[in-house]
């Protein structure tokens, strides 16, 4: 998904209290505005809770309870979730009822290697062609991990990509989820 939000957008969904209720309106009627079935009479007419829970200083998770409605009357309650990464949703998705409303099924949900990954590499001023360089990778493929749709499973790809990094091998098996003896 790696859709970018405004600062007043991520302001709205990273501050429980002190968010602008209207503006996280817009944002949800916006999202569900893309989905190419969704009936637009439906809007995001309240906002009743915000619940963030920070997984790292860049990642949090944000669930939103509220209620859409139509013009004549007609309500549902809705809770969202969206997972948000420095100012990008990763994910996004809308329960109505027992009713779960996401991303078709085609679209896989990135694994958060990815944007570790982009943001060390930006960090320290690395580009995709430099560390695929470095790597002996194609810059395709280092796009792909920088995306997190391609995580490396090797142990050899780690130690080279933990080299160009200039971090130690351990942290980069553990961000990508492997074991230490892999």
């Amino acid at each position: 998904m790696h859709d970018e939000v405004t600062r007043a957008q991520l302001d709205a969904l990273l501050n429980e209290e002190t968010g602008d209720r209207d503006v996280l309106a817009a944002l949800l009627h916006e999202r569900i505005g893309l989905w190419p079935w969704w009936d637009s009479a439906w809007r995001v007419i309240e906002i009743r809770e915000v619940r963030v829970r920070q997984l790292d200083v860049w990642l949090h998770e944000v669930t939103i309870d509220g209620i859409v409605g139509r013009s004549e009357g007609t309500t549902l309650a809705f809770s969202a979730f969206t997972r948000v990464a420095g100012s990008r949703l990763d994910r996004f998705e809308m329960r109505f009822e027992d009713t779960l409303i996401g991303p078709p099924i085609r679209h896989n949900d990135p694994h958060p290697f990815g944007s570790i990954f982009a943001a060390l590499m930006d960090r320290r001023g690395i580009s995709r062609r430099e560390m695929a360089r470095r790597c002996y990778l194609a810059e395709s493929t280092v796009a792909k991990m920088r995306a997190g749709y391609l995580v490396p499973r090797q142990r050899r790809r780690v130690v080279d990509l933990a080299a160009a990094l200039e971090m130690p091998v351990g942290d980069l098996m553990a961000i990508a989820g492997l074991p230490d003896d892999a």
